[in-house]
C-alpha cells in the first residue's frame, strides 16, 4: 500500500501567519464600534453596527477585557479580526483616530470590512501554500496573495482591488485544494449536526465545509485531512481530539470551539487560553 506524504511541506514557517494575528494594542477599537453586536451571541448588548461599544475606552481598548471570560461574553472571546484592525489603523489610516475624527468614520469602519474579507482569502490562501500536493497550484497562489496584499499599501488600493473578482478566484483554489485531500467533497452533510455524538471515533478525508456542528462531541477523535471550510464549531468539543491535519481552521473557530491540552492543533493555531 502506497503512504502519503505528510500533509505540510517541511520546514514549516513558523512566522507565516504572524501578520494575520490579532494585536489589538496596535488597533484602536475598530471592530467594537464598526460592527453589529447581539447580546444573544455573547456581546455585553445589542448595538448597531457603527455604534461603539459601551465598554470601549477612548484609547481604543476594552475597559472589561480582563473580565470576558468571567462575564461570559463568548462573542468577545471568540472574535478574532485576523489582524485586520491593525493593517486599517496602521498602514491604511496612520495616525488617525476615528474617535477624533467623526468625519472620516464610515469610509473607515467600511474599509475595516473590506480588509477583514481580504485577510478571510490570505489566511486560507497561505495554508494551500504550505500543503505537499498543491505544488502546480504555487504560481497562482503566490499571483493571488501579492494581488491581496497590494490593496493594504494605500487607501486608494483598497478602493480599486476588487472584492468579488478576488473572492471568486480564491474560490477556484479552495475548491480544487478541497477536491484533493476531501475525497468526500460531494457528500458532506445536508443536515445541521447540533450535538451531534461523534466522540472517539476516526474521520479521514471527510468534508465538513460549512456544516453547522454547534455542540457536537469530537471527544479523542481521530480528523486527519478532515475539511472545516467555514464550518460552524461554536461549543464544539474537541478535547483530546488530533486536529493536527486539518484542513482550513481558523483561529476563530477553534476560538469558539471546546478543548483542552491533549487536543492537538494545526501548527498555525494557538490554544485558547480557556482550554484548560
Amino acid at each position: 500500500m502506497k503512504m502519503k506524504k505528510a500533509m505540510y511541506k517541511q520546514p514549516l514557517n513558523p512566522h507565516l501567519m504572524d501578520d494575520l494575528l490579532i494585536d489589538c494594542q496596535s488597533c484602536s477599537g475598530i471592530c467594537c464600534a464598526a460592527l453589529y453586536f447581539s447580546k444573544i451571541d455573547g456581546f455585553p448588548q445589542d448595538k448597531k453596527a457603527g455604534v461603539p461599544c459601551l465598554h470601549l475606552c477612548q484609547d481604543g481598548l476594552c475597559a472589561i477585557h480582563s473580565e470576558l471570560t468571567k462575564r461570559r461574553l463568548t462573542g468577545c472571546i471568540q472574535y478574532d479580526c485576523l489582524g485586520a484592525g491593525q493593517i486599517v489603523t496602521q498602514s491604511l489610516y496612520p495616525k488617525i483616530m476615528w474617535q477624533d475624527h467623526p468625519e472620516q468614520k464610515e469610509q473607515l469602519f467600511s474599509d475595516f470590512v473590506k480588509v477583514f474579507q481580504l485577510q478571510q482569502m490570505r489566511w486560507y490562501l497561505l495554508q494551500c501554500t504550505c500543503l505537499n500536493g498543491t505544488e502546480d497550484l504555487l504560481s497562482d497562489l503566490t499571483q493571488l496573495l501579492t494581488k491581496i496584499e497590494s490593496a493594504f499599501i494605500n487607501q486608494e488600493c483598497l478602493e480599486n482591488c476588487s472584492l468579488s473578482n478576488l473572492h471568486q478566484r480564491t474560490n477556484i483554489i479552495l475548491k480544487e485544494v478541497s477536491r484533493r485531500f476531501s475525497h468526500q467533497w460531494s457528500e458532506r452533510p445536508k443536515k445541521p449536526m447540533f450535538s451531534k455524538k461523534l466522540d472517539h471515533q476516526q474521520f479521514i478525508e471527510t468534508d465538513f465545509s460549512m456544516s453547522l456542528l454547534i455542540g457536537s462531541d469530537f471527544k479523542k477523535s481521530q480528523l486527519t485531512r478532515v475539511n472545516f471550510l467555514g464550518a460552524d464549531l461554536r461549543q464544539v468539543d474537541f478535547s483530546g481530539a488530533d486536529l493536527y491535519e486539518c484542513l482550513f481552521l481558523t483561529q476563530g473557530q477553534i476560538n469558539a470551539a471546546i478543548g483542552d491540552q491533549k487536543t492537538k492543533l494545526p501548527p498555525y493555531l494557538k490554544r485558547p487560553d480557556s482550554w484548560k
